[in-house]
């Protein structure tokens, strides 16, 4: 789990992974240097708490720091905001390095998970050996009856768009598993890798996705289990559109070649052209966020 200036919802998250009907889990809660107040409201959580037993780290402790058994959170301080990418992975590695799982799973802060939901995971999982990632049906936090995502969703390469799937039973073979909640074994990430931290935010779950497929492995969701998810809820409209158009060109140059790929360029530079000249004058940071989205994600390797 990640948390920046979310600790509301860090706590409401981990409220909720008390009431699963598994046992045998340890928690890896990292903080992407957040404000002090963020830190200290998940710190006096922790404090007085009874259920959990803690232990605090930095960062630069990982190295030669071993999680005690009984230690059911380790909370882990990172020095930047290196992103949701970037962040996870300070968890991620250390678990890859120490190999002190058997099983993985990303799971946003913004959540709140049902009972049930580590054994519709790992059910899935085990199900088929060529399974890489597992996903989970997303429900929405305000309107608890309402699927946001079915965990999963496919991309289309001719515009460079992520398309999560809305509607059960409509699509069995993904592109992508939502990064919201994602089960692996501890072997798919020693096989696949770690996020790409070139995104920062946004597109990582997909690129992610796609090198675990490129590895031969499916992506698949789950048959029962839920999260509820509070989507977007610390993003700024103005970052989610810049990082949306820079991540889209960052993920094409990396999946695609040839013709597909200067077809999509020449595509998304008229469609952000078309979009800013529109917008210019009655919202002109809007266009100048998407050109920047546009000029950062073309001239960066």
């Amino acid at each position: 789990m990640l948390n920046w200036n979310g600790e509301e919802d860090t706590v409401e998250c981990l409220e909720s992974l008390k009431r699963i009907d598994y046992s045998d889990y340890d928690i890896y809660l990292v903080d992407n240097d957040s404000k002090e107040n963020s830190v200290n409201y998940i710190k006096n959580y922790l404090e007085h708490d009874d259920y959990y037993s803690f232990d605090i780290k930095t960062k630069n402790d990982l190295d030669n720091y071993y999680k005690p058994a009984d230690i059911d959170v380790l909370f882990i301080l990172n020095d930047e905001n290196s992103g949701f990418a970037g962040g996870n992975n300070v968890a991620l590695n250390y678990i890859s390095e120490k190999k002190i799982s058997d099983y993985i799973v990303l799971l946003n802060n913004d959540t709140i998970v049902s009972n049930d939901f580590i054994n519709g995971l790992l059910d899935k999982f085990n199900e088929s050996d060529d399974t890489g990632f597992v996903g989970i049906n997303h429900y929405y936090y305000d309107n608890r009856t309402t699927l946001q995502t079915v965990g999963g969703g496919k991309v289309d390469l001719v515009h460079g768009e992520a398309m999560a799937i809305t509607s059960k039973g409509t699509v069995h073979d993904f592109d992508f598993i939502t990064g919201s909640c994602i089960l692996m074994s501890l072997n798919i990430l020693l096989d696949v890798g770690l996020m790409s931290e070139d995104f920062f935010m946004y597109w990582e779950d997909v690129d992610w996705s796609t090198i675990a497929r490129e590895h031969g492995y499916k992506l698949r969701v789950s048959d029962y289990g839920y999260i509820f998810h509070k989507e977007g809820a610390s993003i700024k409209s103005l970052s989610r559109i810049y990082y949306h158009t820079r991540n889209r060109i960052f993920y094409m140059k990396r999946h695609t070649t040839g013709l597909k790929y200067y077809k999509f360029i020449i595509y998304i530079i008229l469609y952000v052209l078309k979009e800013s000249v529109t917008n210019m004058t009655k919202n002109s940071s809007y266009s100048k966020t998407l050109l920047k989205g546009l000029k950062d994600g073309l001239l960066k390797n």
